[in-house]
């Protein structure tokens, strides 16, 4: 991660009702990854949400803890100018994608798409916006993935999809490194499914399905002289804040 600092949570009930809702939770034998039971999905989402709202309390109190909110915005905005160049013809990223034989061209986008969209700081929340990166990067080459770029070109849809993909993940990725940083867990023999994994993947869903999208927004503006980059731009503190939880609707967060 590029510092031996132990990431601290927050100090507040919220957290150590989040901590002890994990910690008691022991997930079925039957759940995988990919499937979990009902059971383990109820208490994932649950899980889940007290997280997010720990997170979220701790940001009203200090927007500035973490880095998250100034490490979100910029790493948005790196994302946004990616994917706009990735919807144009020949973008340099695609360009000699072959030409090292070490390394695939799939894993050679991967690592230029993390490089560009992930920055180089060296804090704990540069590490969680990189792994957001690389997720947002994969899910474009994945065979059968519903976000897969068989074309080689991000559309409009891809394009708004991906920018939403990136906070969801950032934030999920975000509360994973917290409970690996603070939270105990005894997984029992023979159980495949890692609590701490399915938190973070249902923390980034939920936070995916609030944020504002750069398309419906593009829509409504009814114009063709503003660029789909261009909303984006528009919508990256309201989408940061959106996905922090941290807006001033007074909307409680819920799954």
């Amino acid at each position: 991660m590029g510092t031996s600092t132990r990431l601290l949570g927050p100090t507040k009930g919220g957290w150590t009702a989040a901590k002890g809702s994990l910690s008691r939770w022991k997930p079925d034998a039957g759940s995988r990854p990919d499937s979990l039971t009902e059971n383990d999905r109820r208490t994932a989402e649950d899980v889940a949400t007290r997280f997010r709202r720990a997170l979220r309390d701790a940001l009203l109190d200090d927007p500035r803890r973490f880095g998250l909110r100034d490490a979100a915005q910029e790493g948005g905005a790196r994302l946004i100018t990616v994917l706009d160049d990735l919807r144009r013809p020949d973008p340099p990223m695609l360009r000699h994608l072959d030409a090292t034989a070490s390394i695939s061209p799939q894993d050679e986008f991967v690592r230029r798409f993390v490089d560009e969209v992930g920055g180089d700081g060296r804090l704990i929340v540069d590490a969680a916006t990189r792994r957001a990166a690389r997720r947002v990067a994969e899910r474009l080459i994945v065979p059968g993935d519903p976000l897969a770029n068989t074309s080689g070109r991000v559309t409009g849809e891809l394009f708004c999809a991906l920018y939403r993909l990136f906070f969801g993940e950032l934030v999920g990725e975000f509360v994973h490194i917290l409970i690996a940083e603070n939270v105990k867990l005894a997984v029992p023999p023979l159980v495949l499914l890692d609590p701490t994994d399915a938190v973070a993947g249902f923390v980034a869903d939920q936070v995916v399905k609030v944020l504002p999208d750069p398309c419906a927004a593009a829509t409504e503006r009814q114009t063709s002289r503003t660029s789909l980059a261009d909303v984006a731009r528009d919508l990256l503190v309201e989408t940061v804040t959106e996905a922090l939880g941290v807006s001033d609707t007074g909307v409680e967060l819920v799954a």
